[in-house]
């Protein structure tokens, strides 16, 4: 089992709007989800200091031209993972927690929004999953 399998069950679930994997293209339309996920790290380790369970971490980034967009997609975004219990073949997974960042909405005054003179609004959420390889 890859730790790509879980980033993969975890980016499954990103349904109902518009996602995309670690780059956004040029001309994306608004709003948006930017999901980043690291590779899984030990999270616990026996005495004999073998892995017992790993952790799966990821950043999304709700993007959007108004902060009441942002908070309408946020909301589904968390709707979509909070609480969620991906199912991957060799794994027992936990729920998808959220970690508080405290971030708030902000304005992305390094971009500008093509055609306009406006800045898009973006809210940074931090994601764990937590799993145990049951071999």
């Amino acid at each position: 089992m890859t730790g790509d399998a879980l980033a993969t069950s975890f980016e499954a679930l990103l349904t109902g709007f518009t996602v995309y994997k670690g780059k956004v293209p040029s001309g994306a339309g608004y709003p948006y989800v930017l999901v980043l996920t690291n590779f899984p790290t030990a999270a616990e380790r026996s005495l004999s200091r073998s892995v017992s369970a790993m952790a799966l971490r990821s950043r999304t980034s709700v993007v959007g031209l108004t902060t009441a967009s942002v908070r309408i997609i946020a909301q589904k975004l968390t709707d979509v993972l909070e609480g969620k219990h991906p199912t991957v073949a060799g794994w027992v997974l936990g729920a998808i927690e959220s970690v508080p960042n405290e971030q708030p909405i902000r304005l992305d005054t390094d971009v500008i929004i093509p055609g306009t003179t406006d800045s898009p609004f973006y809210q940074t959420f931090d994601w764990i999953l937590t799993g145990s390889p049951t071999t």
